[in-house]
């Protein structure tokens, strides 16, 4: 797999508006009752890493704790998984 050449800077500013857009969907969705809430996950190699709405926190945590590895960072709501 291609290697992305985003500097660490760049995905955390991508990381930031990811989670703005998820926290106001989440936001909305609390308002109507019946409907799921989100949560981000980060995967590796099918291995769920990490699962929470702190992302932008924690994203630099697991990318220095598993620097060789390619990160996938999706989101899902309960019961269903949207990604």
């Amino acid at each position: 797999m291609k290697k992305s050449s985003a500097t660490l800077s760049q995905v955390r500013d991508r990381l930031q508006n990811l989670e703005e857009q998820v926290r106001l969907m989440d936001k909305k969705l609390q308002f109507q009752s019946g409907l799921p809430h989100f949560e981000f996950v980060i995967e590796s190699e099918g291995e769920e890493l990490w699962s929470g709405m702190d992302l932008l926190n924690r994203y630099p945590q697991i990318f220095q704790k598993y620097p060789d590895r390619e990160l996938v960072i999706s989101w899902r709501s309960s019961p269903v998984t949207l990604i």
